[in-house]
């Protein structure tokens, strides 16, 4: 008899996650026949993955506490699960504190609320991988292998009947037979789009079209030591880059009292770029995550919603939503929903500086405009946000008219716009005015996100909130034009609002900036060219403030979103054309105006849905496949928070097991 075999392609963390399941389930469950776990993971470094890998450089860091990481389901599960044996589910957190006690090592001694390395999180899901694979491999008849390898094709072995196995190819040449497959192959890059900056700039030498691995593609011989380069990108790979070509080219960091507020002065080493041009659409960095005071107890401190709820979305999908004949009734966000997402902002703005009665009277206030907006009646969009607004601060505007701190939602969704860029000045005032707001956000970062009224209001709302976003935004809860604008824009400022660099990488952004090795003074609206004059190298130019600078290399600083046409690595177009998934469009009612954003048609058990319409559940895509058809699908997974991350690949470990060979349907135990 052939053994049942389930293959793993990708060995990131939610490969972890997966086999952590399983290894939950099997033990008390076995299969009744022999059963071969295969893991295919390109890097090798299976159980962290590329992204993770434990043996990265020691400059990036996570953009999550140590107390908010987790490697198995728990106790918060819902629906409860079986659990792991307690020592095989440590915390991220409990697990550093051992592994300190063992060796002492400065980057394992981190409290909760601080930031990790991304190369520690690495070792610790490598740890906890080879455990969990340890554990599978002590049932009767489950091996497992782990395989160095780049999965290339997928097609069904019996010619397209659909009953029988997957024969997996790979890049190498090996060859597989599959009866049950797991996608979990994180991040990739695509080719650019024809016409695009990324085409022009990818024909050049020069011109690196993505920075990971940063041991490679950020070596010397890409980016030279003493010339200039600049870096497509403002957020956490961008950042990434600028520390692994300061810092991971031997400069270092030293306490520096004078260097306010960010304390640090960044010594070179000689072998760094003369100089970091970094662009962005907006010219403006990502924000600072603040010191999470949240982390001790989240069940209390996390903010559920008062406003902006899934209720709320509920209700307004169901009064003004846009009725479709597939039964949908979509939503525009910027008309519908924002004015309940902006004042949301401005309650837990005004509630982290007023004392509880105050709260109150600024509840009762908006509660009758909040009521009818509800009903239906509006005012929509902007004219909406700030008449809710009104109606809450009514109370203050009577009681201390002219001094009281108005919530400004255009302030923080942009706090530099673009129009106010001044020409002529070869961008020196966007740089004073970048400079002065990241000092300010640090600041506000180390008040934290209980004290901090700013912080408390974007990470209350775009973080707390992301399930309430995910109810209005998934399986296309928006009409096709609002949900093109939704990930143009909004997606946009919950990524630098709320999901930004920890203190400690913002710490050395500032220290940069302060050293003249990071320019941001190009400013809004950039053009990245080649040269074109014969001598090689980049032209950028700011849209706005007219400044150029001549660079000699350019590195993109951002994650590509995942699009199967154009991905680099040919999984997925294989998929395509063997007719194991399609794409999957958000439908417009006059069927000429759908929006095809990248990611696959899945079910909400994440099967795909294949070109006749049927669904195929002996493959599953998580992670990065379904970004575009559902929002924040690839966080790390939380403890004691009913994390979803770990629920979707515990759902998968349990659907797996009962399509394992059975005497029966299996029952698996809860605690």
């Amino acid at each position: 008899m052939s053994a049942h075999c389930v293959a793993v392609v990708g060995g990131g963390p939610m490969c972890t996650y997966a086999l952590a399941h399983l290894a939950a389930v099997l033990p008390d469950a076995p299969p009744a026949g022999p059963v071969r776990i295969v893991v295919l993971e390109r890097g090798g470094r299976a159980g962290a993955g590329e992204v993770h890998s434990d043996v990265q450089p020691p400059t990036g860091y996570l953009n999550r506490v140590a107390g908010q990481i987790a490697f198995a389901p728990d106790e918060s599960s819902d629906p409860p699960r079986k659990l792991l044996p307690g020592a095989l589910r440590p915390t991220f957190q409990e697990w550093c504190a051992a592994r300190h006690a063992a060796t002492g090592h400065p980057d394992v001694g981190l409290r909760p609320h601080e930031v990790p390395k991304r190369y520690v999180h690495g070792l610790a899901l490598r740890e906890m991988f080879l455990a969990y694979a340890d554990r599978l491999r002590a049932v009767a008849g489950v091996t497992v292998e782990v395989r160095e390898a780049e999965v290339t094709a997928v097609r069904r072995a019996d010619g397209g009947r659909g009953t029988g196995r997957f024969l997996v190819g790979c890049a190498d040449g090996g060859e597989l037979l599959a009866d049950e497959i797991l996608f979990v192959t994180g991040h990739s890059w695509n080719t650019p789009a024809p016409g695009s900056e990324e085409e022009l700039l990818a024909a050049h030498p020069g011109y690196v079209p993505t920075p990971y691995p940063q041991a490679e593609r950020l070596a010397k011989p890409a980016v030279p030591p003493g010339r200039p380069v600049a870096v497509r990108g403002l957020g956490l790979t961008a950042i990434d880059v600028f520390l692994q070509l300061t810092e991971g080219r031997g400069g270092t960091f030293v306490a520096a009292p004078d260097a306010a507020p960010h304390g640090l002065r960044y010594v070179p080493a000689g072998r760094e770029p003369s100089v970091i041009v970094a662009v962005s659409p907006s010219g403006v960095p990502v924000s600072g995550r603040p010191f999470n005071g949240k982390v001790g107890d989240p069940g209390r401190l996390e903010h559920s919603g008062e406003f902006f709820t899934v209720d709320a979305v509920r209700t307004l999908r169901a009064r003004v939503g846009l009725p479709l004949p597939d039964g949908r009734r979509p939503l525009d966000f910027d008309r519908h929903l924002f004015p309940l997402v902006a004042l949301e902002m401005a309650w837990v703005h005004h509630r982290t500086l007023r004392d509880e009665a105050a709260v109150r009277r600024l509840r009762a206030a908006v509660e009758p405009a909040h009521r009818s907006f509800l009903a239906g009646h509006g005012p929509w969009g902007e004219e909406g946000a700030d008449a809710l607004i009104a109606a809450l601060e009514a109370p203050l505007a009577a009681a201390e008219p002219g001094r009281f701190d108005r919530f400004d939602w255009r302030a923080l969704l942009d706090p530099l716009p673009a129009s106010s860029a001044r020409p002529g000045d070869d961008g020196a005032d966007w740089a004073r005015r970048t400079a002065r707001y990241l000092r300010q956000d640090h600041l506000d970062a180390l008040e934290g996100n209980l004290r901090s009224a700013v912080k408390a209001a974007c990470d209350g709302v775009w973080r707390d909130l992301r399930a309430v976003f995910g109810e209005a935004v998934d399986f296309g809860g928006l009409t096709p034009d609002s949900h093109r604008r939704f990930a143009r824009t909004h997606l946009r400022h919950y990524n630098r609002l709320s999901n930004g660099a920890g203190l400690e990488p913002m710490r050395k952004v500032l220290a940069l900036l302060d050293a003249g090795l990071l320019d941001l003074s190009v400013g809004p609206r950039p053009t990245v060219r080649p040269a074109g004059d014969g001598t090689g190298g980049f032209r950028v130019t700011g849209g706005r403030t007219g400044a150029v600078r001549r660079v000699d290399a350019v590195v993109e600083g951002r994650v590509h979103p995942f699009d199967p046409r154009r991905d680099v690595r040919p999984l997925y177009r294989s998929l395509l054309e063997a007719g194991l998934v399609r794409l999957w469009r958000n439908r417009g009612p006059a069927g000429t105006d759908d929006h095809v954003p990248g990611a696959l048609d899945l079910t909400d058990r994440f099967h795909p849905v294949l070109p006749d319409g049927s669904c195929e559940p002996r493959l599953t895509f998580l992670g990065a496949p379904a970004e575009g058809l559902r929002v924040f699908q690839q966080s790390a997974a939380r403890p004691y928070a009913n994390s979803s991350v770990l629920a979707v690949a515990a759902d998968w470990a349990e659907e797996a097991a009962e399509r394992m060979p059975r005497p029966a349907a299996p029952r698996f135990p809860t605690q």
